[in-house]
């Protein structure tokens, strides 16, 4: 087996805790510090924040709605706990966000979990600081998205497997954290599979599981899920499972890569803006890591994490760069692998050597060291170059945020002069919005609508379009004005 690298002198445990605790402490005001300093986002911030407003509303958790009608983007577990948040601290734009910073932070702990479990504490230690230090992770987990979310259940489900190894209760907690990971961002949670079947396959002697044990979590899984999906598909008919699905997998134009030419394809570039420098080290571990296979098996579980996800995603031609996310902590736990792999190959030419044993113990520590001290370093170099581009001492508030806001409780109908800002309107309006290019000829614009209206009703809009198109001012009332936007009464 893998040689432990530890940390010396400190009780297992202790170590664990001490750890944590640096991750926490150290960089946790990554993910918490100034979260509620800017306004939602409109896609998809704005969107889930009212998704998850509406679940309160309507106190239905499973029967996910927006601006009026369903939404089948996602399943309802990533909204639920946004939900749960904004009951905690209010519907604001810190309680929206506060989920993803949470899990944010508790992917750093696991990925350092996963790497100590698998192989030794530095291996754990050098994949937490990759992904602490991978630009797109923390704007991800900055931001009241689920990929955080998902990040975090993803992870989850392989720890508590690599711990069935020593209690097959963990067997039934990894299936629960695994339709959790289901309920977030359904199917494309089953790659979760792949890197689970192979620990499995490489220490099936040490596993506590039986065919048994087996037949059962899978079953206790089907049965949770089955419930809500079926709920929804006699409510809503096969449409629900259509967009599930297109949205779970984003199927696009397939193709076959030229082998020679993946380095210069999208997802690659998408890849290496994401998490920087850490990209050529990755790809040298990715690459270097196969040569200690033999010795050590469990790397297997890594290249079954990272190589299936990472080839979808590159002949996809609808990839995101943050659709990636999932492949860091894999890249960074492959890094601090193969840099203790090499550096216990290196020892054990040296341990051959007559040496005394004094030196040899300071050749270890110092090796150790140096690893940690040379991830450490890079994260920190990392982190002090994109402080300013994850919004840590912003505070901005949208113009269409303030005017939207405005409308609370007003009476009257609310429309939007726009089209592509219907979920910032929606959520800080708390009102269902109308798009005024939807209405028919002549009320399709300013002009129409404020002419031939002959009701209240409310216009959120922008300054310039009003002077455009002549709108004569005693015809409107401002009741909201911010950065060019606008917030009118039409009587």
């Amino acid at each position: 087996m893998f040689k432990k690298i530890s940390i010396v002198g400190l009780p297992g445990l202790f170590k664990d805790l001490v750890v944590t605790l640096f991750l926490v402490f150290g960089f946790g005001f990554m993910f918490f510090y100034n979260l509620g300093g800017t306004s939602l986002i409109d896609f998809d911030e704005a969107w889930w924040a009212e998704v998850a407003r509406n679940i309160l509303v309507n106190r239905d958790p499973f029967v996910l709605t927006f601006n009026g009608g369903p939404i089948f983007f996602h399943p309802p577990f990533g909204y639920s706990l946004i939900a749960l948040s904004q009951l905690i601290f209010g519907v604001g734009e810190f309680a929206s966000r506060f989920p993803s910073a949470l899990f944010g932070l508790g992917s750093v702990i696991l990925t350092y979990l996963i790497g100590k479990n698998l192989f030794n504490r530095i291996v754990g230690i050098s994949g937490s600081l990759m992904l602490v230090s991978s630009v797109w992770f923390i704007l991800r987990a900055r931001s009241g998205n689920l990929d955080a979310i998902f990040v975090f259940m993803f992870l989850l489900t392989i720890y508590l497997f690599i711990k069935t190894a020593k209690s097959r209760l963990y067997l039934y907690l990894s299936a629960m954290s695994f339709v959790l990971l289901f309920m977030t961002k359904t199917f494309i949670g089953v790659s979760v599979l792949a890197p689970i079947a192979v620990f499995l396959i490489v220490n099936l002697k040490k596993m506590k599981i039986t065919l048994v044990s087996l037949a059962l979590a899978t079953s206790v899984t089907i049965y949770v899920l089955i419930p809500w999906y079926v709920s929804n598909r006699m409510l809503y008919g096969s449409i629900f499972l259509s967009n599930l699905f297109e949205n779970a997998v984003k199927p696009g134009k397939q193709f076959i890569p030229n082998i020679f030419e993946i380095q210069r394809s999208t997802t690659m570039q998408y890849l290496h803006f994401g998490v920087r420098e850490w990209y050529y080290p990755a790809i040298i571990a990715l690459f270097g890591s196969w040569i200690f296979i033999k010795r050590f098996p469990n790397v297997l579980v890594l290249y079954a994490w990272a190589i299936p996800l990472l080839g979808a995603f590159i002949i996809n031609s609808k990839t995101e760069i943050w659709h990636l996310i999932p492949i860091y902590p894999a890249l960074g736990l492959m890094i601090g692998f193969f840099l203790s792999s090499s550096f216990e190959f290196l020892f054990s030419l040296i341990n051959k050597l007559k040496l005394h044993k004094n030196l040899k113990n300071r050749i270890l520590l110092s090796g150790k060291s140096l690893i940690i001290l040379a991830t450490l370093i890079l994260c920190a170099k990392q982190i002090y170059e994109f402080k300013d581009g994850i919004g840590l001492f912003d505070h901005r508030v949208t113009g269409l945020a303030y005017t939207a806001k405005a409308a609370r409780g007003l009476a009257g109908k609310l429309y939007l002069d726009n089209d592509n800002f219907l979920p910032s309107a929606v959520f800080y309006s708390q009102k269902k919005v109308y798009h005024l290019q939807g209405e028919t000829s002549p009320k399709n614009t300013l002009m129409g609508m404020i002419n031939g209206e002959k009701v209240t009703l409310l216009i959120l809009t922008e300054k310039y379009r009003l002077e455009g198109e002549g709108v004569e001012s005693d015809k409107y009332k401002v009741l909201s004005e911010h950065l060019g936007h606008v917030l009118i009464s039409v009587n």
